[in-house]
């Protein structure tokens, strides 16, 4: 296999642009996402960067390229009364928000807001919950799917320096999201690489810390690049990887100022 598109110049765009979302009308009030929510229509990219608009800026771009942009990513403090990350159902940050994640004041629980789930795809977003453990090196989710809405799997978000997170080209340590129920149902032959327990890396991240420009790098893999895995399940999938990242930033911010 070929090195991912990030390996790629910054200055190299694409021949054909994606094609774009369409935009949901109601955009304006942050204080209730789930209200306003788009609705999903299509999946990410298999490799993706997230790529800093400056060095002090909140607002964030998420694509294969710098310059071909798919969605905009933008965060937030706790005292704005908006969530801590939005990801933004295009590539201007005043689109309507995609999905959102929350973290807990003095709790390791992240809330997220997603699209609803299928059949319905329209309405009120819904909220999912991703749970850390004491350690702070795991964090779990549920959530559908395929195409079946009722169909719920458990997955992992797990602390990782292994080939699959070096790979990436981001910083060697980075974090895993394992399939902890792939043993029946949606896609069950295994086709990403196995985790120490048998089971299924179906996604993985890692942060920059020697560029100016990419703050951090995402791949799906196995059942998660396929797609077997759904929509929304890819929504959830780099939501919850962009509120560790940030979690992560915060953390670190911290670290430095009390040393």
């Amino acid at each position: 296999m070929g090195k991912p598109p990030f390996f790629s110049k910054e200055e190299e765009v694409a021949t054909e642009a994606p094609p774009p979302y369409t935009p949901s009308a109601n955009v304006n009030n942050f204080a209730e996402p789930s209200s306003q929510l788009a609705p999903v229509n299509r999946q990410f990219p298999p490799w993706f960067n997230l790529y800093s608009g400056g060095a002090f800026s909140s607002s964030f771009t998420l694509g294969e390229h710098r310059h071909q942009p798919l969605y905009s990513v933008t965060l937030h403090t706790g005292f704005s009364g908006n969530p801590d990350v939005v990801l933004h159902a295009g590539s201007d940050k005043s689109s309507p928000p995609l999905a959102t994640a929350n973290s807990k004041t003095m709790s390791r629980h992240m809330t997220i807001t997603l699209p609803p789930p299928l059949p319905s795809g329209a309405g009120a977003g819904a909220e999912e919950r991703l749970t850390g453990r004491v350690s702070g090196r795991t964090y779990t989710f549920d959530i559908e799917v395929g195409d079946d809405a009722g169909r719920r799997e458990p997955f992992e978000w797990r602390h990782s320096a292994g080939d699959a997170v070096r790979a990436l080209g981001g910083q060697s340590n980075g974090w895993k999201l394992v399939r902890m129920g792939g043993g029946a149902g949606v896609g069950t032959a295994m086709s990403g690489p196995a985790a120490s327990d048998g089971n299924e890396v179906v996604a993985v991240w890692a942060p920059y810390v020697m560029s100016f420009s990419k703050a951090m790098c995402f791949g799906f893999l196995g059942s998660g690049a396929s797609g077997v895995l759904g929509e929304r399940w890819a929504v959830m999938a780099v939501i919850t990887a962009l509120g560790l990242w940030d979690l992560d930033r915060k953390n670190g911010s911290a670290s430095a100022a009390a040393s």
